[in-house]
């Protein structure tokens, strides 16, 4: 396709022989490598680049997927050590699951434990011995059904004890690399951030050679490897191509994205033998060929239907699994604290939804957990009148028994041997808990909502940290509906729980659902795919182009798009434009690649400066509303803010890089382009937020003024209702889209 051709020339990573970690003494006289400097607008420019041979075995690389992979998961599970007591213990855990199962169901005396027999004397007092039958007559009980499960589960723990034989022996490799290479002790893993191991990485480049194909290496080039897979992902679900979508009669429809059910996608379409990867790093080359598109299709229908019928069959094992493992992981923190259902986590479907391309777990992670807070406060200024009256009321009640029955229990221990004592309080405990988390923070504090504009300032809080929400929702935040949407993405975790637990009936539901996408899918791996030297085959969203994958409404005047760039190739939600800005703020040093993601970020960063004049109130816009509710406090009266703000701002220049041409900027670059990138955000601004870092603190100004832009843009071309939502299904069909396109996401050649 013409709309996917790339100005400069890639090339697929397929010619990387030697085998990782090695040593053998054939590995000395390494082969003498051609590539082309894609950098260099002169594609016929050779650089002729030998590899030397260096000790530690980490030259020339052959899967630097794998490699990277397992050097962030050494930093992020804390070192060898931790990772070996850790999978010692989850092979110890699946032993215990499985005995004590057993145990369970054939080694008690149940009717005895209960006084069922009606010869039993209960006045008598019991003991284990009495409850517990002998361990040979309990072997003898065991019947051959559940022989072949204990069989079963004894395979399937050898395969998991030689995984993590496996594991162990690349993780010593990767003590040695960090220790020889990297230069970073165990430790002081704990202390050492993540930019920090990168630029270590890229200092080692030049001496080990891990990539051959390139003499250095930037910090996309590292995430390339590290989430190849996960951007596509990321961006299927972004351009609504996987079902996740399931219709509940009388409830309505809701989005599902359980781990089972992202393991089997993940299995389908990466990692399997007949997924349409040939290797870690490149793509089948049938796909991309569209004459072959209808018999992909219909294989993947196959293999769909394959994979859905192995769910069904295996079901009912795979749900007597997820409940042992729940109860045991689950029912001590429920007798502890009950109350835990009721607290809320982000979904497995909004961690997809809500990552950025380029986007690591951990920092996933950091960024969600910072908007926990301002998302359970928005959420609970949503508790009905009656229900927390009610609610007031159920908790007097059942803590007025609660008491007593303790106070009894402390006076004379014997009231609990009374019947059904425990039951009752426990079921009390439970109840209360759970009227408890029906009342509102604020109310319990003693304090109530402010109304409609608190819901505003808490979601615009809230968009500041997970950077994709529906742009529509603005001037609707108080709704019962966006509140409704908004819990898909921030669920109970008794709800979380629960589908959890339904995963093995829904799944194949879910699987076959995704029959009618195969052409779609196979449509999606020709369009959306580059092959960069020196990384393989990638999402072409993932390299943040902005030309191709951008829209006209979340950039300055839209003047960075291509023309001939339609709905299909647009990330969805500002998608692309989010995850550039992102990406920036965590990597000032990182130097784009484009002209067009240069002018963009500079563009955003001269934009910003003027965000907001001294005649326009703060609450008229995301960002103003963030600046005086998060930074300044919601107490601080506006004249004040304006005035800090003014006195802060009068002393910050932009640099003279920012009024220079793409063509003029040559010189500029060896300073780095952090000038471009680095001081997004409320450094641009002059502001300081102390209890954020300022990665933190610059992307989220980012992010709500670009939703400033978005929205200027979107009511000046009167297509608000058309740009603001995130399901491109919904999107009404124009002049945008391509003719004979009978569905967003299907690019008919």
């Amino acid at each position: 396709m013409e709309n996917f051709r790339r100005d400069i020339t890639y090339s697929a990573l397929n010619n990387e022989l030697t085998p990782p970690l090695a040593r053998s003494a054939e590995n000395i006289n390494t082969p003498t490598m051609i590539t082309l400097d894609h950098e260099h607008d002169d594609a016929t420019n050779v650089i002729i680049h030998k590899v030397p041979q260096t000790k530690g075995g980490w030259n020339h690389i052959e899967d630097l997927d794998s490699f990277f992979t397992k050097m962030y998961r050494y930093y992020v599970r804390g070192g060898f050590y931790p990772m070996i007591m850790s999978d010692l213990l989850y092979l110890l855990q699946f032993i215990f699951i499985v005995w004590f199962s057993t145990f369970l169901v054939h080694c008690v005396d149940y009717p005895r434990l209960f006084r069922n027999d009606p010869k039993a004397n209960r006045s008598e007092k019991l003991s284990l011995n009495d409850v517990i039958i002998p361990t040979s007559v309990c072997v003898g009980y065991i019947s051959w059904k559940w022989w072949c499960l204990i069989v079963l589960c004894a395979i399937i723990w050898f395969m998991r004890l030689v995984i993590s034989i496996y594991h162990l022996y690349y993780a010593y490799d990767t003590k040695l690399f960090y220790s020889n290479a990297l230069k970073i002790k165990e430790s002081d893993l704990a202390w050492v951030n993540w930019s920090t191991i990168q630029e270590r990485v890229r200092e080692a480049q030049p001496e080990h050679h891990m990539c051959v194909h390139k003499q250095e290496i930037n910090e996309l080039d590292i995430y390339h490897r590290i989430l190849r897979f996960n951007n596509y992902m990321v961006a299927m679900v972004n351009k609504n191509l996987l079902p996740l979508q399931i219709h509940v009669p009388f409830v309505g429809d809701f989005h599902y994205l359980s781990r089972g059910l992202k393991w089997n996608l993940e299995f389908l379409l990466f990692y399997s033998p007949w997924s349409p990867w040939e290797n870690c790093w490149q793509l089948r080359g049938v796909y991309k060929d569209h004459t072959k598109r209808m018999m992909l299709a219909r294989q993947l229908e196959r293999q769909i239907v394959l994979l859905a019928l192995v769910n069904l069959l295996l079901a009912p094992l795979i749900q007597a699994w997820q409940i042992l493992y729940f109860f045991f992981n689950y029912a001590e923190l429920i007798k502890r604290s009950p109350g835990s259902l009721g607290l809320r986590t982000w979904s497995l479907y909004a961690r997809v939804t809500l990552r950025h391309f380029n986007e690591l777990e951990h920092e996933l992670r950091d960024r969600l957990n910072r908007a926990h807070k301002p998302a359970t406060k928005y959420l609970a200024s949503f508790t009905s009148p009656i229900t927390t009256v009610i609610a007031k009321n159920v908790v007097f009640l059942s803590a007025s028994v609660l008491g007593v029955l303790v106070v009894l229990s402390v006076y004379d221990e014997d009231v609990l041997t009374v019947e059904h004592v425990l039951t009752i309080i426990t079921i009390l405990t439970c109840v209360l808990a759970g009227a408890r988390a029906l009342i509102g923070e604020e109310e319990r504090l003693g304090g109530g909502c402010a109304g409609p504009a608190r819901g505003e300032e808490l979601l615009v809080q809230v968009l500041g940290h997970v950077h994709y929400l529906p742009a529509a929702w603005r001037g609707r935040a108080h709704t019962k509906d966006v509140a409704a949407h908004f819990q898909d993405l921030f669920q109970f975790r008794a709800a979380y729980i629960l589908f959890e637990l339904l995963s093995p009936l829904l799944c194949p539901l879910v699987l076959l659902s995704l029959r009618t996408r195969a052409l779609d899918v196979v449509d999606f791996y020709r369009n959306f795919t580059v092959s960069v030297l020196g990384i393989g085959d990638v999402c072409s969203f993932a390299q943040l182009d902005i030309r191709r994958h951008g829209h006209p409404d979340w950039q300055v005047h839209g003047k960075n798009a291509d023309k001939g760039n339609t709905q299909y190739n647009q990330g969805e939600g500002g998608k692309t434009e989010l995850s550039l800005v992102a990406f920036s703020c965590r990597h000032p040093g990182w130097q784009p690649a484009e002209p067009s993601q240069r002018q963009f970020l500079r563009s955003l960063r001269q934009t910003m400066h003027h965000a907001i004049p001294a005649q326009n109130p703060l609450n008229k816009t995301m960002l103003g509303s963030y600046i005086q509710q998060s930074i300044f406090g919601t107490n601080t009266p506006l004249p004040a803010v304006l005035s800090c703000y003014q006195q802060q701002r009068q002393h910050y220049r932009l640099p003279d890089m920012d009024e220079t041409s793409d063509e003029e900027e040559g010189s500029s670059r060896a300073a780095g382009l952090a000038g471009a990138s680095g001081a997004l955000g409320a450094s641009a601004l002059g502001l300081a937020q102390p209890d954020l870092p300022d990665e933190a603190r610059d992307m989220s100004v980012s992010t709500l003024h670009l939703y400033d832009i978005h929205l200027s843009q979107a009511e000046r071309t009167a297509n608000v209702s058309a740009c603001c939502t995130n399901n491109c299904s919904e999107r009404r069909r124009g002049d945008r889209w391509e003719s004979g396109e009978h569905t967003p996401l299907l690019q008919r050649p």
